[in-house]
């Protein structure tokens, strides 16, 4: 019987840590999470994304972010899409997502897809949400939540949100 050999991607340096930590403005405790592996698993032409390595190391930023800001803040952070899709992806590893949000939190960080989606003053609650994470995010990391990165373009919308901001000014 032939063995199946497990391929596993590198832990995750302290150059990225050291970089995270000091040039990303992430809480240490979050920049030492190893998501490499949810990062192989984005990338995967299959089952995954089929992402390049500058979209997960992008993307990885961005929900390394979005978890300093629960940390911060507790409820009401809005993730945008690329924060949002990370999550979904780090969750499927229940034991590592489980271990992780203890590490960071002390409890498990549970997930709500529905927020908005439950009659019109939800989807103004869910808006509402979004516009105050956008401005906690510029006041923690001293960048806008929306930019245009490199590695991001053509693969979220205006707002990084699933409802489009710009809509109302039509």
């Amino acid at each position: 019987m032939e063995k199946t050999v497990l391929i596993y991607p590198n832990p995750i340096s302290t150059e990225r840590i050291s970089y995270l930590i000091n040039e990303k403005n992430i809480d240490p405790v979050i920049a030492n999470l190893d998501l490499e592996m949810v990062k192989m698993k984005l990338r995967e032409p299959e089952e995954g994304e089929n992402w390049t390595y500058e979209q997960c190391d992008s993307a990885e930023i961005e929900y390394k972010r979005y978890l300093h800001l629960c940390k911060k803040y507790g409820r009401g952070i809005v993730p945008n899409k690329i924060m949002d899709k990370f999550w979904h992806y780090h969750i499927l590893d229940t034991r590592a997502y489980h271990q992780d949000c203890d590490t960071v939190f002390g409890y498990y960080l549970h997930h709500f897809p529905y927020f908005g989606m439950r009659g019109e003053q939800d989807a103004i609650d869910l808006k509402n949400s979004f516009y105050k994470t956008k401005d906690r995010y510029l006041e923690t990391f001293n960048e806008e939540i929306a930019r245009d990165d490199h590695e991001m373009k053509c693969w979220h919308d205006c707002q990084n949100r699933c409802w489009h901001a710009c809509s109302d000014e039509k």
